[in-house]
């Protein structure tokens, strides 16, 4: 009898792991650089009709030919996503058999929305994250259009990945190296990981710097 449950445990240990393994690990947030780890940066920005909120939440992979990885991505707060260094597509999640989610998750003020995950995401070059390195990925903006008579309320979704944004988000994480009142688990991951996100910050700046050559018309 005793035999028969723990086996019955061991098969339901084995299909829950299956299941996470099918929808995406859990990538280690705010994780140290060590052993050759690479390091992504998101965060959410979360827009109601009255301005930006901090109470919200989005989902969504971070998928190589090798690697998959379900990311949580929490309005303005900036998060460093420990990866193994690969290239990388910003997919939709899936669910526990490991199919695709076509619709996005938005979660604004404790309400769910379901979005279709935008397409021009999914046409988006693949991300090269090197080992050791840090890769500023962009900010992902959900926006709760107003209430229009007669349609149910929409959400718009798009991945901010101008210049901008992805400076903004290393300039972010250097700062809080320095803020006492930011938790002491992201302020040790911030300092592990000086050196690849000063390069990631000079190589964001020269990208700004490289003026487009013009022909003048003649």
């Amino acid at each position: 009898m005793i035999a028969n449950m723990t086996l019955k445990r061991l098969v339901l240990l084995a299909v829950a792991a299956g299941s996470l393994s099918c929808r995406g690990t859990a990538p280690e947030l705010y994780g140290s650089a060590a052993l050759g780890y690479s390091a992504m940066l998101v965060r959410a920005r979360i827009i109601v009709p009255d301005g930006e909120t901090r109470d919200g939440m989005m989902w969504l992979n971070l998928e190589s030919a090798t690697e998959r990885y379900r990311v949580p991505i929490r309005a303005s707060e900036t998060a460093l996503v420990r990866i193994e260094p690969d290239q990388y597509r910003v997919h939709p999640t899936r669910n526990s058999l490991g199919f695709v989610q076509s619709q996005l998750r938005v979660k604004i003020a404790g309400r769910t929305y379901h979005v279709p995950f935008p397409r021009d995401i999914l046409r988006k070059d693949p991300i090269e994250v090197k080992p050791t390195k840090v890769v500023a990925l962009g900010v992902l903006e959900a926006r709760l259009l107003p209430i229009q008579r007669g349609r149910a309320q929409r959400v718009e979704v798009r991945l901010d990945d101008s210049n901008e944004a992805r400076r903004h988000l290393i300039e972010d994480m250097i700062g809080r190296m320095m803020d006492a009142n930011a938790a002491l688990v992201v302020r040790d991951s911030a300092i592990s990981w000086t050196r690849a996100l000063e390069q990631a910050l000079v190589l964001v700046q020269g990208e700004a710097e490289r003026k487009p050559t013009y022909k003048t018309p003649r």
